[in-house]
């Protein structure tokens, strides 16, 4: 019997318990910022040193667009990756997520090129 009881000690919180702590699409939410703000950071260190020392603030300010505590993300972070299926769940739509900015960033780009590109001489105002 103290088998049977010991095991349910091990056994995954499963996605209503993490979910009261944070919803799954939050988490989405959460881990598509996370992962494009320290893309950022890894990119713009190499023009601004002290970038990294500043990434708390950085971090502060996405907890904050979200209307997360730092707390409760890590509480749910740690539930969630108790349950492999739910965080391999979550990982899947985050990643869907940021193909899909990818992809609509590259729609984007010819256009944003041609408002870059210089424009013909015979354009130009002569002095």
């Amino acid at each position: 019997m103290l088998l049977f009881s010991s095991c349910n000690f091990f056994r995954a919180p499963g996605r209503d318990d993490c979910d009261k702590l944070l919803s799954r699409e939050t988490m989405v939410d959460v881990l598509s910022d996370m992962y494009l703000l320290e893309a950022f950071l890894v990119e713009y260190q190499h023009v601004q040193r002290g970038v990294r020392d500043s990434s708390e603030y950085y971090y502060a300010g996405l907890f904050d667009r979200h209307g997360v505590e730092p707390e409760q993300f890590e509480a749910a972070l740690e539930c969630y990756l108790l349950d492999r299926r739910e965080m391999d769940l979550i990982h899947e739509m985050m990643l869907n997520r940021l193909s899909v900015m990818e992809t609509e960033e590259e729609q984007l780009l010819p256009m944003d090129e041609m408002r870059e590109a210089p424009l013909p001489e015979e354009t130009l105002p002569r002095e």
